[in-house]
């Protein structure tokens, strides 16, 4: 009896000790749900769950457009922020906030349930509130790290109108940088000659000589080449922007140029930094024109 007394103690506390470690372990559904549910009443979100699949939703615009499919190539404009306020990521004109793909390619599978069965038509847009588990998991996604629920809103663009969209886009950009005296051509292209130059006339047959700057209509600048470190073009190798608007001006001309994406780069862009669907601001003075 002494004997058993020896060691019933021992491996008593033992199996307290265990049953009180797996009481305090929690689940990441567990942590999930409620860092979730904190998110909405602390902001006050007004979500509705979708078919008791752990994801959130706000329909923020009704669809207006054909109804998107799985196999559908859809432009999307993207806003990610982790509930934790750790990672924001808004529509600036970068690749993460960027998608032009097949709607069944986007990731997670949260977002495709999300736009294909509760908005369903394109130009709209959607808010969804994801835990980790249906978003990107242990492993995280680039910048967003692992185990981070998130609040995404996705805006899926018409493709039919979208030039509606980039036109609209040029004009707030020149309204909110206080840029005057452009005029738009009827492909939708905007220019400002600086100055028209004197020496010899451009065709779109002409090789030039230039210096520029090429940036996104965030400021990021994707391409230079700086005055003594000029480039030597074909104009007609180039993007249909700098072929329709370098001809307006001579050798020693400076132009500034606003060209919507399908004067540039298109629907896809130009990785890694070229967003899809972007539109292009360009200065470019052209020192020499060769025949």
């Amino acid at each position: 009896m002494r004997q058993f007394s020896k060691y019933a103690f021992p491996v008593f506390l033992s199996i307290v000790i265990l049953a009180s470690c797996k009481k305090e372990y929690e689940t990441i559904d567990v942590i999930d749900d409620r860092s979730v549910q904190e998110y909405i009443q602390q902001n006050k979100l007004n979500v509705q769950q979708y078919e008791s699949s752990g994801i959130y939703y706000q329909v923020v615009s009704p669809g207006t457009g054909p109804v998107v499919e799985y196999s559908d190539m859809v432009p999307a404009i993207i806003t990610t922020r982790t509930l934790d306020g750790k990672y924001l990521s808004i529509d600036t004109f970068s690749v993460s906030n960027r998608y032009y793909n097949y709607l069944g390619y986007f990731n997670p599978e949260a977002i495709r349930v999300g736009v294909k069965e509760v908005l369903k038509k394109s130009n709209g847009t959607i808010r969804m509130i994801i835990p980790s588990r249906l978003a990107f998991g242990r492993n995280g996604s680039g910048d967003i790290p692992g185990n981070a629920s998130i609040d995404m809103t996705v805006r899926i663009l018409d493709v039919s109108k979208l030039a509606d969209y980039e036109d609209f886009t040029i004009k707030k950009y020149l309204q909110t940088n206080s840029l005057t005296g452009f005029t738009k051509t009827s492909s939708g292209l905007y220019y400002k000659i600086a100055q028209p130059g004197t020496g010899s006339p451009i065709t779109a047959d002409s090789t030039i000589v230039a210096n520029y700057t090429g940036k996104l209509l965030n400021g990021v600048v994707f391409d230079r080449a700086a005055p003594g470190s000029e480039a030597t073009f074909a104009l007609k190798n180039l993007v249909q922007g700098w072929i329709q608007a370098i001809p307006l001006i001579k050798q020693g001309g400076s132009i500034r140029l606003l060209v919507p994406s399908s004067l540039a780069y298109g629907m896809q862009g130009s990785s890694p930094t070229i967003p899809a669907f972007s539109t292009l601001d360009f200065e470019i003075n052209v020192t020499d024109v060769k025949p």
